[in-house]
């Protein structure tokens, strides 16, 4: 009789903490993708738990950060006014 081995793939899941750590990015960033549902995730109780590989993934296809707009010195952004 021959054995069959059985190879599942487990993905790696990580807390936003953890996931913010590994990848350099900001907790807020990596929570608001999970909450809009942008990136793999699952939520265990009242923690979201974010598949890494998955956001490594969806980082490296093309979906980059935006730099933030240039703030004035005195660090107030100006707001625009439509009339």
């Amino acid at each position: 009789m021959k054995s069959f081995e059985i190879t599942r793939n487990i993905p790696r899941m990580e807390t936003i903490n953890k996931a913010a750590e590994i990848t350099g990015l900001s907790k807020h960033f990596i929570r608001q993708k999970a909450v809009n549902g942008e990136i793999v995730c699952v939520k265990a109780g009242n923690k979201y738990l974010i598949n890494v590989d998955r956001l490594i993934e969806y980082l490296n296809n093309g979906h980059t950060l935006k730099p933030a707009p240039p703030v004035s010195e005195s660090g107030i952004k100006p707001i625009p006014v439509k009339l």
